[in-house]
Order: C-alpha cells, then structure tokens, then sequence
C-alpha cells in the first residue's frame, strides 16, 4: 500500500535525523513471543488452538492459576485492540502486566489473538500468503466467529459457566457485537471491562482514524481491494520501528514522542525499559477491510458494514447502514477512560454507556494516560487492575 509505505519512509527519515541518544537498546524481552515471553518472566503459560465455523484457526494462550493459590478465583479472558496481540498483556512485565497481575491474584488467564494476527495466520483450507479470501474481515466476523469461538472453548476446557472479561479498544466492540447480534452469550459473561473502549468514534482526535475516515468511503466501493493485509508483525513498519527505537541508542523521548504523536502524548506513562518490548511486539496485523471499517465507525457511528449506498439499499433497506441495536445488551460493563486518551475519547464513551442498560464509567484523575498506556503504561497496577479485581472480589470498586 503506497500510504503505508510512505508513513513508513516518513518515520525512517524523521528517526535519523535525530542525534540525541540515551542508554535503552536491545530487550532481552523484546522479540520473544507470547510462551517464551511468559516463560522469561517465570510463568507457565499453554498453547491452544481453536477453530472458527469459518475455518479459521486461532492461537490461544492460558496462563494457568499459580501454584501459590489455593484455589481459583475463575476465568478471566484478555482480548487484544486493534493492529495488535495478545502479547499486549504481558509486555510491561511482571508486577506490571494485566495477565501477570491476574494470574498473581489467583485467576485463571486466558489470551485469544484474532484471525490474521501474528498468532492466527491459520485456516483449515486458505493460505494467507496465496489466498486473498483469507483476508475478507472487519471487526464484524472477529465479534460474530472469532469471539464466541473462543469463550465457548474456554468455558468448556475449564467447566465454568461464567468468564469475566477484559478488553482493550477494538475487543470491546467486539463482545459488545456479539451480545447484540447473539444475546445467549450475555449469560456467558460474568461482567466485561472496557479499558479505552472503542464504539462511537465522535469525538476522536487520532489522526489514522481521521485518515481513515476519508478514504473509508472510496474504498468500500472497491471490494475485492481489502482482501489483503496490513500491519503485519514483521512488516517494513514494525521492523523499521524496531531496529531504529527498539536495538539503538536513540534518544528515548524521541522515540516516545513518535508512538505519544499518534496516540496522545502521556509524559512518559511508557517507560524507557517497556518501550523496546512494546516496539518488538507491534503492530500484528489485520485486514485492510478492517483497517477501512474503522473509518466507516467514524462516519457512521457504531454501525454495520458499509457496503455503499447501492448494496446498502438492497441488505439493509437503507441507504446508510443501521446502527448495532445493543438493546440486546444485558451483561454489565465498568468502562474505564482518559481525558488524555485520543482514540477512547470520554464523550464517545459516555454515548455507549446511555445505550446500555448495565454499564458504568469510571474516568482516571491521572490526565496522563493515552491510548496505548492502558496495555503498555507504569501505572497499570495502580489506576487499572485494582479496580477490575475489586470489582470482581466485592462487586464495587472505587475510580482512582
């Protein structure tokens, strides 16, 4: 993709001219992937596979209830943004990380990584590499294939009846997707944690949504396009990312400023150790269809798939797509936001919880955490897990 590729040679070429160095370079954590990575920070953690009724084979990881723990509390399932993986809750490390810390407080971790991501470039009859249908989704078959797919398997390999939920951006819309369209999965969840979630984008200031935005419609007309990947985990973007922040002496406030300029600047909630790992570990990949959709939800609200006017009158008996009816949603939400977030914005959030019949927001007072600290930042196991694990223990939590 030519936008791609220029955004890569504007990132190279912006990184260069910079001579300001500082002591971080290469992570013996950065390239290590979701075992290894679990296994050098002194857990266990477990492979499984789950097969889509679509045929797509999905990368699943458990990180099992500690053997300090008497018993477990239950199961709590980490789905992953967009662009991104299930390495994203481990990457800060341990005593930092969302699954580490769940695992410590005697939970069983379960981690799904979506089709066409790192881990889940499987299918039982499509090559990725050869076959363009593989890469025919958006965050819809990801909500409606992928998501019950997975909270099936990990209900019945643990003989539970109820998962708890936690989901940064994208894995928020999707569960909130499946309830609507498949209501029977509302009872299969315990309660689901929104953390910088993403469903009306009104309000957002992230310059790639934007962009998205704008070339979403033109796009969308040309179908057989987006059947193709993008943000790939070794692609010319992350690689480039990686060598030039991630195994250099650069400076590290530069090469903050290049992922703060996206997603919000944080002051540095990203540390100087974390950021390495970050950049070895993203993007994953996804569609380009998926890529387009999230331009469609900024014009369109949360809604279908856009399929043109003239094929819109013809599915839906309109000719803008309808919004998702969350009437449907029973289960209940505690959402968590930034003022300082760019993509979650708090307006945008504050429109899902009116449309929903159980939900709560709970807006951090630290102004300091974007988009990405809600995975990556220091402040995780102050603002983030100890109202989701109070939440869970008592059924209350206090919004720090």
């Amino acid at each position: 993709m030519n936008f791609l590729y220029g955004l890569t040679l504007i990132f190279m070429h912006t990184i260069v001219c910079v001579d300001e160095v500082s002591p971080f370079g290469i992570s013996p954590r950065q390239d290590l992937p979701f075992t290894e990575l679990a296994a050098y920070d002194g857990y266990t953690a477990e492979t499984h596979y789950v097969t889509t009724e679509d045929g797509f084979i999905l990368g699943l990881y458990r990180i099992p209830v500690q053997k300090s723990c008497k018993a477990s509390k239950g199961v709590i399932m980490f789905m992953h943004g967009l662009y991104l993986s299930g390495d994203d809750c481990l990457i800060p490390g341990p005593g930092k990380a969302h699954c580490y810390i769940y695992a410590d407080n005697c939970y069983d971790v379960w981690v799904p990584n979506n089709r066409g991501n790192f881990y889940s470039r499987n299918h039982t009859t499509l090559n990725p590499d050869e076959d363009s249908a593989f890469w025919k989704f958006s965050v819809d078959e990801l909500a409606i294939f992928d998501l019950p797919a997975v909270i099936d398997y990990v209900l019945l390999k643990t003989n539970e009846t109820q998962l708890s939920y936690v989901a940064h951006s994208q894995g928020v819309s999707m569960l909130l997707i499946l309830c609507s369209k498949k209501p029977e999965y509302n009872a299969k969840i315990k309660v689901g944690f929104g953390i910088s979630p993403t469903a009306w984008m009104d309000h957002c200031r992230l310059i790639l949504i934007k962009i998205q935005s704008l070339i979403a419609p033109g796009l969308s007309l040309t179908d057989s396009v987006l059947n193709r990947e993008v943000f790939e985990r070794n692609g010319l973007l992350q690689n480039s990312a990686e060598v030039l922040c991630g195994t250099t002496n650069l400076s590290y406030t530069f090469c903050s400023a290049i992922v703060f300029a996206v997603f919000g600047y944080n002051k540095f909630q990203i540390t100087e150790d974390v950021l390495p790992v970050v950049f070895g570990h993203t993007t994953a990949g996804t569609s380009l269809r998926n890529f387009v959709r999230w331009g469609q939800i900024k014009n369109n609200g949360f809604s279908e798939y856009d399929y043109g006017s003239a094929k819109n009158l013809i599915i839906y008996g309109q000719k803008s797509p309808p919004l998702y009816d969350l009437s449907s949603v029973s289960m209940p939400w505690v959402f968590l936001g930034s003022e300082n977030d760019y993509v979650g914005e708090v307006a945008d959030i504050k429109k899902l919880v009116s449309k929903l019949k159980n939900a709560n927001l709970c807006v951090l007072s630290d102004k300091t955490f974007a988009h990405l600290d809600f995975i990556y930042g220091k402040d995780i196991p102050n603002c983030l897990t100890p109202v989701i694990l109070s939440y869970l223990e008592s059924g209350s939590y206090t919004c720090p």
